[in-house]
């Protein structure tokens, strides 16, 4: 990362089957944000499979909260929310930002944040849609489509019936 001298995103994917996998032993943000990654270390010297590089285990722990540079963003490629904030974080890491004043001497970062690039999905909105409640939300957008699909097929036979009467 840091002689590369070159823009990059670490991405957690398929957050969409996440829950599969059982519980979380923190939540979403504790592994997105990389800090305290300390508390990590007893739950992997619990695994029979990491046990064995307990010392490279804190070495790396070690070298990532030393530099404090490594974070994550998340992709579930089901949600278009997800994936909008996913370029939208390409696009400001790789200095492709639009805002008011852009080109007025800014910095791209401040163009970036003023732009409004800031907001958007947090690794909580990602733990909610996808991992706490995810059946929840998969019904009420079943039932959104439902409803824009019969809207649609309405207005298609209002327009037709439209133009039969001319």
């Amino acid at each position: 990362m840091l002689q590369l001298d070159l823009p990059h995103i670490n991405v957690l994917s398929k957050i969409d089957i996440l829950r599969d996998y059982g519980p979380l032993a923190f939540n979403l943000e504790f592994y997105t944000e990389v800090q305290d990654l300390n508390y990590l270390l007893p739950l992997l010297d619990q695994d029979e499979r990491t046990k064995k590089f307990a010392k490279l285990n804190e070495a790396i722990v070690d070298l990532v909260e030393s530099f404090a540079l490594v974070n994550f963003e998340t992709l579930a490629v089901e949600d278009k929310k997800s994936m909008t904030h996913l370029l939208q974080a390409i696009d400001r890491a790789g200095g492709y930002a639009f805002g008011e004043a852009e080109g007025a001497g800014d910095s791209v970062w401040a163009v970036a944040m003023r732009g409004g690039w800031a907001e958007g999905m947090e690794a909580r909105d990602i733990q909610e849609r996808w991992i706490d409640h995810r059946d929840e939300h998969d019904e009420f957008e079943k039932k959104q489509m439902e409803e824009e699909r019969k809207a649609a097929e309405e207005k298609f036979k209002e327009e037709e019936e439209m133009g039969m009467m001319y």
